[in-house]
């Protein structure tokens, strides 16, 4: 991935002065937003001055004044609190913490949805390493509980359990033993195992994954131990307080840059990532899958990187993508509730209008349930157990939606199942 490097410049105390006096602040505040780069500069005609690398010499001169630093072996680092990372980072904490308060997912829409999420994001984050299957195909194994047949299942099958396991772990520090236990259940069963133990020994370059080049050359492998002990102590470390969703971005980061194992660093940054804010209280992410938006959006995740490596380590443009992220996923849960809401309304009218047609209450409760639930099968047997009624009321109550052609009877498994035949159906015989 080519990405053009940002020139030499000079902090300029006559531009900082200037901002403070507010001549800047429409410029400034869409730079915090977008959180330009050098090569989303250079070509703006809404920029305030004459040349480029003056407008790149004004927003970097303002960074550098609001910049707090974090440093990792001989390695310095960047960030700081834009007024949009604040306003975004107060929102997800009303949010992802306290949850959807109007209008909340039902109980039972949200273990559903916290299923699909799960499933989701071990499939998609395998899938940004390079999973060659298809999501359904995916998804299907891991409901199913059969074996992988191929490598990329194995890795979303291992993704799942990493996943699973790491969410066991909340209330504990992190230590190496958990990590390395994490990258192994990561890797088992496939050809990355063999570097799965312990951290890498040896040189490692991390390639772009459109063109081959490198994009990255982590730190020597002999940095790697003393890195990862400093990174662990920052998780640790509660005395100093930097936002959760602001360090799980860094925390995810840095696993990307010291890159401690040969392969599947990515997956265990982004597991991580998951666990700690799971560990601070942040329940809702749960129902959201990160690396599905990563791998809809999966250039900008590599440039997030290399911008913040190419700009003196400014973390501002991985967070403000890790921000991004977040909202867009949440954003899908609050469309996957609102989906849920009108199934459900029409889902009851469906089931009040059958009464009117003349269907026992049993009948048009199920009738409602598998509409629904598009797609689901019943038994008799489950028919008669939810009702309290004999296995005979059951087979008279579904042999006349049999005969009203309203559902289907699926004679090909025992016992047999009973299913919805299509949506359109019922529509049109109520209205």
């Amino acid at each position: 991935m080519k990405l053009e490097g940002p020139p030499e410049f000079k902090l300029n105390i006559n531009y900082l002065e200037k901002i403070f006096q507010g001549e800047y602040t429409e410029f400034i505040n869409k730079s915090d937003e977008k959180y330009f780069y050098w090569d989303d500069l250079k070509y703006r005609k809404d920029a305030p001055l004459s040349t480029p690398i003056e407008n790149w010499t004004l927003i970097k001169s303002y960074r550098i004044s609001k910049y707090e630093n974090l440093q990792f072996g001989k390695y310095k680092f960047y960030y700081f609190i834009s007024e949009h990372i604040s306003r975004n980072l107060h929102d997800f904490d009303l949010k992802l913490m306290g949850g959807l308060q109007k209008n909340p997912i039902l109980p039972s829409d949200k273990l559903e949805f916290f299923k699909n999420s799960l499933l989701e994001e071990a499939v998609a984050s395998s899938q940004v390493e390079g999973a060659a299957t298809t999501t359904r195909v995916a998804k299907d194994m891991l409901k199913s509980g059969r074996n992988p047949r191929n490598e990329s299942e194995q890795m979303i099958f291992n993704n799942l359990k990493a996943i699973k396991f790491i969410s066991e772990y909340i209330n504990s520090k992190i230590d190496f033993k958990l990590i390395i236990e994490l990258h192994k259940i990561m890797t088992a069963n496939t050809d990355a195992e063999k570097y799965s133990g312990d951290f890498r020994e040896g040189e490692v370059f991390v390639t772009d994954h459109i063109d081959g080049e490198i994009a990255h050359i982590p730190p020597d492998w002999e940095e790697v131990k003393p890195l990862m002990d400093e990174l662990c102590e920052f998780i640790n470390d509660d005395k100093k307080f930097i936002h959760p969703i602001i360090k799980a971005s860094i925390i995810h980061f840095m696993i990307g840059f010291i890159h401690p194992f040969k392969d599947g660093n990515g997956r265990t940054a982004r597991a991580l990532f998951y666990w700690f804010l799971l560990k601070k209280d942040y329940n809702l992410v749960k129902n959201i899958s990160i690396s599905r938006v990563i791998l809809e959006s999966r250039n900008q995740y590599d440039k997030a990187f290399l911008k913040t490596e190419y700009d003196n380590n400014d973390l501002n443009y991985f967070i403000t993508y890790s921000i991004k992220n977040i909202r867009i996923a949440f954003e899908k849960l609050v469309r996957y509730r609102d989906k849920k809401i009108e199934e459900r309304k029409k889902a009851n009218l469906v089931s009040y209008e059958l009464l009117n047609k003349g269907l026992n209450k049993r009948q048009a409760d199920l009738i409602g349930y598998l509409y629904l639930k598009n797609g689901e099968k019943i038994t008799m047997n489950s028919y008669s157990e939810r009702n309290d009624i004999v296995r005979q009321t059951a087979s008279k109550d579904l042999n006349e939606l049999i005969n009203l052609d309203l559902i289907q009877e699926d004679k090909t498994t025992k016992p047999y199942k009973y299913f919805l035949k299509n949506k359109s159906i019922i529509d049109s015989y109520l209205f």
